[in-house]
C-alpha cells in the first residue's frame, strides 16, 4: 500500500482531538493530588504494573498480526503495537470505548486494504468480546456453589451464564455465517436500511466478511493463535486488577474472583458510556464489595488506582500517536515538495511567454 487514504488520516487525527480533551477532563475531574496519592498506594508493584501493561500491548499486537493472516508479513509488529497502544490510549478515555478501534483501522490501511484493516481490528474485538462472555459463563456458576446468596440471585447467574455461553456460540456462528451481511440485512428487514443501500453495500461488506472467515487464504493456525493470546491477554489484564487489590491489602479468594469477574463485567459494560467509567465504576464497585462482604473503600481504590494506570497509558500511547502522524505528515510534504520542486513551479509562468505580447496581437 503507497499511503493510508484521507479518511484515515483524519479520523486519526480527530480521533486524537477528542481523546486529548477527554484526557484533560479525566485528569481534571479526578484530580493531581488523588492520582499521585494513587501512585504512591501503589508503592514498588508500580515495577510489576508496568511490565503487565506492555505485555498486554504486546499480546494483543501479536494477536492483530495473526489476524491478519495472510498478510501479517505486510504489518511489522512495531506497527501492530503503535496501533494497539494508540487505539487502547484512546479507548481508555473517549466515551463508549470504541472510538480507538477506529485508529487501529486507520494505522492498518497505511500496510493492507481498508477490508483487511476493518476485518481483522473487527475479528480481534469479537474473539475479545467472545472471551469475556465465556470467562463470565464459567464464573457465575462458580459464584452459584461458593457463595451464599438469594434463590433469586441464584438463579439469575444461572441464566447470566446460560446466556453468555449462547451469545459466545452465536457470535462464532454469525462469524462463519457472514457477520456484516447478516446485520446489514437484518437492518433492511427491520426497515433500519434501505434496500438500494444494502445493495450498494453488499460487496464491500462480502469482502470484509470473508476475511475474518477463513476464505481467503488465512491460515486456521494464525486464527488459533490469535484466539489463544487474546484469551491470555484478558486473563492478563484481570489478574493486574488483582493484584493491584492485593497490594492494597485487598483479600483475594476463588469465590471473590469469580463475583469480581461476573460484577466486574456488567460495571464496564455500563461504565463505557462515560469517558474513564467516572462515577459508574466507583459506584459499581462499591455496591459489589458491599454486597461480598468485602472492603467497599477497597473497591473505590482499586478503580481510582486502575484509572491511574490507565491515565498513565493514555498519555504515553497519545505521545507516541501524535509523535508518528507529525512524521508521517513531515514525510508526506517532502514527498510532495520532492515531486514539485521549485523550479518546476515557474515551469508555467515560462510557457506563458509563447504567447503573444498584447502589442503584436492588435
Amino acid at each position: 500500500m503507497s499511503g493510508r487514504p484521507s479518511w484515515a488520516r483524519w479520523v486519526t487525527r480527530g480521533s486524537l482531538l477528542i481523546a486529548a480533551i477527554a484526557l484533560v477532563y479525566t485528569v481534571h475531574n479526578t484530580g493531581i493530588d488523588k492520582l499521585w496519592a494513587n501512585f504512591q498506594r501503589i508503592g514498588w508493584w508500580w515495577l510489576v504494573v508496568v511490565p503487565m501493561e506492555a505485555l498486554i500491548t504486546t499480546l494483543d499486537a501479536f494477536a492483530i498480526r495473526a489476524f491478519l493472516s495472510p498478510e501479517q508479513h505486510k504489518v511489522k509488529l512495531r506497527t501492530a503495537v503503535l496501533a494497539q497502544l494508540s487505539g487502547r490510549a484512546v479507548n481508555s478515555v473517549a466515551p463508549t470505548g470504541s472510538l480507538g478501534e477506529a485508529i487501529k483501522v486507520s494505522v492498518l490501511t497505511e500496510h493492507v486494504s481498508q477490508s483487511r484493516a476493518v476485518a481483522t481490528i473487527l475479528l480481534y474485538n469479537v474473539v475479545g468480546f467472545t472471551v469475556e462472555l465465556m470467562t463470565v459463563a464459567v464464573a457465575a456458576p462458580i459464584m452459584v456453589v461458593l457463595l451464599p446468596m438469594p434463590s433469586s440471585v441464584r438463579w439469575l447467574m444461572i441464566v447470566s451464564a446460560v446466556l453468555c455461553g449462547t451469545l459466545s456460540i452465536g457470535l462464532y456462528l454469525l462469524v462463519r455465517r457472514g457477520m456484516l451481511a447478516s446485520v446489514a440485512r437484518l437492518g433492511v428487514r427491520l426497515r433500519l436500511l434501505s434496500k438500494e443501500r444494502y445493495a450498494r453495500w453488499t460487496e464491500k461488506l462480502s469482502a470484509v466478511d470473508d476475511k475474518i472467515r477463513i476464505t481467503t487464504g488465512a491460515r486456521t493456525r494464525d486464527r488459533v493463535l490469535g484466539i489463544a493470546l487474546v484469551t491470555i491477554s484478558r486473563l492478563t489484564s484481570m489478574s493486574l486488577s488483582l493484584m493491584l487489590l492485593h497490594a492494597m491489602g485487598g483479600a483475594i479468594t476463588v469465590a471473590f474472583v469469580a463475583a469480581y469477574t461476573v460484577g466486574g463485567f456488567v460495571i464496564y459494560m455500563l461504565g463505557s458510556m462515560v469517558p474513564m467509567g467516572i462515577g459508574v465504576s466507583e459506584g459499581g464497585n462499591f455496591e459489589m464489595f458491599k454486597l461480598l462482604g468485602a472492603d467497599s473503600s477497597a473497591g473505590v481504590s482499586l478503580v481510582e488506582a486502575r484509572r491511574t494506570t490507565l491515565l498513565a497509558y493514555a498519555a504515553i500511547g497519545l505521545v507516541l500517536l501524535t509523535a508518528s502522524e507529525t512524521v508521517k505528515r513531515a514525510r508526506l510534504k517532502q514527498k510532495k515538495a520532492a515531486a514539485h520542486p521549485v523550479g518546476d513551479a515557474v515551469a508555467p509562468a515560462a510557457s506563458d511567454a509563447k504567447t503573444p505580447p498584447l502589442v503584436d496581437a492588435m
